[in-house]
């Protein structure tokens, strides 16, 4: 099965920064709340997730504007 490239591009964004950020918002919210040890886990590992959710997009963005303007 191939999925179309604005698709992908698409869901790829999503994995990589919306789904951890959104975990992460929601486990600072826990954490907060509760005072639970496992919530403040949950939301330093969630935090790790998302930065490096942003580390891969920047990298792949790179990647792709190199494609495009050819190899240097």
């Amino acid at each position: 099965m191939k999925l179309p490239d604005k698709f992908y591009l698409t869901l790829k964004w999503i994995m990589l920064l919306a789904a951890p950020v959104c975990t992460f918002i929601l486990s600072v919210i826990a954490a907060i709340q509760t005072g639970d040890y496992a919530a403040i886990i949950t939301a330093v590992l969630s935090g790790l997730g998302t930065l490096a959710g942003a580390i891969l997009k920047i990298s792949d963005t790179n990647y792709y504007k190199e494609l495009e303007g050819g190899a240097k």
